[in-house]
């Protein structure tokens, strides 16, 4: 079926829409995996005649798995087949192209069954991927835009509940890497990020409260989530795994009680028995920071133990140096703006449903950005050596730094009083308090993919 006005022409152009009772679907496209050539030339010869766009999700997945098995005739044979569907050549990279070209054409809806074809060719990467590609879900994403991140469920795994040390003991770490710094209810916490790349999900317990650190290397984003989610009272916390799918280009993560698929990046629960509940998880405020920055503020913080994960890695290396090293990202987004790089950083707020984007360098040249979302005022705080950022509610009030030299406190213009730069708030010299905001870090192209209507600061 086709949705829209384009689409109607599209189908029209192409041979019709899908009607009830059509001789060519997914029986066709799946005989194309058959080494039978006396099933499998028929099948695609018959496709070409039908000439029916609504298959092309369908020989997306195709196309992507003999890129995987690393077959180039059969490559090239599904390939030529979309391109006399479409009428259009994909050039040099049609792998690519033709993710984002399906990405682009939503007014395009599969045929009837395409998701049981799905789970078909999925079935053969991971035989876990059936629990997650079923009719019956509630899908709150297109699943035509789900692919196979490489991995199988949990084949980055997560640390759950790992050994901590105290930071002063933490001698493998030096003092510009980078840490994911966790603070609440006086319990200070570090996750190193060459520990994280390597399992992209920690389930803990910080300050007596359970949480999920969820790290996209993907879209360089590391969200934190409150695990005790209200509609759970009674039931044990949500904890987490990657379930080894990804949603333009950002990892699609499952919950252990009920299997269902969470969106890293909102933390919106997108398909499975939880979908339709419309859930969403509750971000808690975490900073990207180096070591050594982290460690003066808290010095009785505690930091993963590089020998107590639960697994032997070896930590020294990112999996990712040259990923993150690179200007291009490793799976086709078709969502993008080329108002910033592909992979700018950027500091990612949301404000009562208004979205921006702040370019870290240029929170880092301001040191203290002033600035309005969602009707709400609110000043963000820069390091300018580590780049950690913290955002805070304001109530209308400005601030300066004190001194170059003083990182921890700020002036308020116009006034005498001073403001301690803590985890959880702004606390002023007379106890008052200006709470933190859960924003994060990520690449640019990884917040755009989902927040198209997203503000840039600086424009």
């Amino acid at each position: 079926m086709l949705r829209g006005v384009f689409g109607l022409a599209f189908a029209c152009t192409l041979g019709g829409t899908k009607a009830s009772g059509k001789d060519v679907g997914w029986v066709e496209v799946r005989e194309l995996l058959s080494h039978d050539e006396s099933s499998r030339k028929p099948a695609l010869e018959s496709l070409r005649k039908a000439r029916d766009p609504t298959l092309l999700a369908g020989l997306n997945d195709l196309l992507y798995y003999y890129v995987v098995v690393r077959d180039r005739a059969r490559f090239q044979e599904i390939s030529a087949l979309m391109e006399d569907i479409a009428g259009e050549s994909m050039g040099d990279n049609p792998r690519r192209v033709w993710t984002e070209w399906i990405g682009r054409h939503e007014e395009i809806e599969p045929q009837d069954g395409y998701l049981a074809f799905k789970r078909f060719v999925f079935e053969r990467y991971d035989r876990a991927f059936r629990g997650f590609l079923q009719a019956r879900f509630t899908f709150r994403v297109r699943p035509e835009e789900i692919e196979w991140g490489g991995v199988g469920k949990d084949g980055i795994p997560a640390l759950d509940q790992p050994g901590f040390i105290p930071g002063s003991e933490a001698k493998y770490l030096k003092e510009d890497d980078r840490v994911f710094g966790v603070y609440w209810n006086g319990e200070a916490k570090a996750y190193p990020h060459n520990i994280l790349d390597a399992h992209e999900m920690a389930n803990d317990v910080v300050g007596g409260l359970h949480v999920s650190l969820s790290y996209c290397t993907l879209c360089g984003s590391g969200i934190l989530y409150n695990g005790e989610h209200p509609s759970r009272e009674g039931k044990k916390p949500f904890t987490f795994g990657s379930s080894g799918l990804l949603y333009r280009s950002n990892k699609l993560m499952y919950d252990r009680p009920t299997n269902s698929l969470w969106n890293n990046l909102t933390g919106e629960s997108v398909a499975g028995r939880l979908a339709e509940s419309g859930l969403r998880l509750e971000k808690i405020p975490l900073v990207v920071s180096t070591w050594g920055e982290w460690k003066k503020r808290h010095p009785d913080t505690l930091v993963l133990d590089a020998d107590n994960t639960g697994f032997e890695r070896d930590y020294s290396k990112s999996p990712y140096e040259e990923y993150f090293s690179s200007n291009e990202t490793m799976f086709p987004v078709w969502l993008r703006n080329d108002a910033l790089e592909v992979k700018s950083w950027v500091f990612a707020l949301i404000i009562k449903g208004t979205p921006k984007a702040y370019p870290l360098e240029l929170l880092k040249e301001e040191g203290i950005t002033h600035d309005e979302l969602g009707g709400e005022r609110i000043v963000l705080v820069t390091n300018r050596y580590s780049g950690a950022v913290r955002a805070y509610e304001t109530k209308g009030r400005r601030f300066v730094f004190i001194s170059k030299e003083v990182s921890t406190e700020l002036g308020e213009e116009g006034g005498s009083t001073r403001w301690k730069i803590a985890e959880d708030a702004l606390v002023s010299s007379s106890g008052e308090r200006l709470a933190r905001l859960p924003g994060h870090k990520a690449f640019w192209f990884g917040w755009y993919a989902f927040y198209p209507t997203t503000e840039i600061y600086g424009e």
